[in-house]
Formats: C-alpha cells, structure tokens, sequence
C-alpha cells in the first residue's frame, strides 16, 4: 500500500509540474507576443510617412497581423515593411484595406512615393538597429538605389548598415559613401 501511494505521489508531482511549465511557457510566449504588439504598434504610429490610425495589430507566436484602412497601396506595404523588421516578428499577414487606392497616380509620382517608401523604410530600421548607434546616417532612395551617407563608429557598423539596407524590399542596389569616424 506504502508503494502505491508513493508511485500516485510521484505521478501527481510530475504532472503538476507538467502542468506549471506547460503555463510558465504560455505565459511567456504570450509575453513576447505582447511586447512585439507594442514595438510594432510604436513603430507604426511613430513613423511620419505613414498615418497609422486606422491600422490594427495582433500577434500570435510572432506572426504579425495588420488589420484596418490605409489610403495608398504605398502605406500598405510601408506597414508591411516595418512590421516585418521589428525583432521577433516571424512574418507577417497584411489585411489592410486600401480605401482610396492609387491607381490613377501617374507613374513618376508612384516611382517618386515608392523611393520615399524604401528611404523610410530603411532609415527606421537603421535607427531600430541595435548594433548601429550612429543617427547621422542619411538615406536617399532613387528608381531601387539606396545611397548611405554620413558617419559611422566602425567598418562593422558599416557594414551593417549595408546588410540592413539590402533587405529592404524594392532595393535593387545599396551604395556606401558611410565613413568610419576616426
């Protein structure tokens, strides 16, 4: 009898425990699922090329889903951008609605829009970056070529702004006038 109920001691321990760290991952999943709601929702809100009342963010096991009305397919896909260079983001599901789309713009004002898209795109990231602290970097977008500008403390974080700018989507060649500050 002593055994019996040592061994039903044993299993309710083990599955109690189960239970706790079943929870404590739960809860930390949920953790991060939140923190990443708010970078990204900060992100979007605090970026002055996009107005970003209108779009909803959840997030579920770093799936970013973008919900709500933007004005341009341009607005769209700059939400999508720095949704998606947010750290811990996964990928992300863009369910915006364009409300009054572009397709009357000409194409000049489109290439104009979609180059302004990319060097904002690409400045937040570089401002996010944690590994570059250098604010003097400025960016210059035209027809899919990026242009870096200005100081940096070291050929790493040079190189990483580089890295950092190739990822963006439309840019089709980066261009390096970074120098490393002496």
């Amino acid at each position: 009898m002593k055994k019996i109920l040592q061994g039903i001691t044993l299993i309710t321990a083990l599955s109690t425990a189960s239970v706790g760290a079943q929870a404590g991952n739960y809860w930390k999943a949920s953790a991060l699922d939140g923190w990443i709601d708010g970078y990204v929702e900060a992100t979007l809100l605090l970026n002055g090329n996009l107005d970003a009342t209108g779009i909803d963010t959840d997030v579920d096991n770093g799936l970013v889903t973008l919900r709500g009305k933007v004005e341009t397919d341009l607005d769209k896909a700059l939400a999508q951008e720095l949704a998606i260079g947010v750290d811990g983001v996964t990928g992300v599901e863009n369910m915006l609605t364009v409300f009054s789309p572009g397709e009357n713009e000409d194409s000049s004002v489109q290439t104009k829009l979609t180059d302004e898209k990319v060097a904002t795109v690409v400045k937040t990231r570089l401002l996010a970056a944690p590994d570059i602290s250098s604010t003097e970097i400025d960016v210059n977008s035209t027809k899919g070529v990026v242009v870096l500008q200005g100081q940096v403390k070291n050929d790493a974080e040079k190189q990483r702004a580089v890295d950092i700018a190739q990822k963006a989507i439309d840019v089709e060649k980066v261009v390096s006038k970074l120098k490393v500050s002496e």
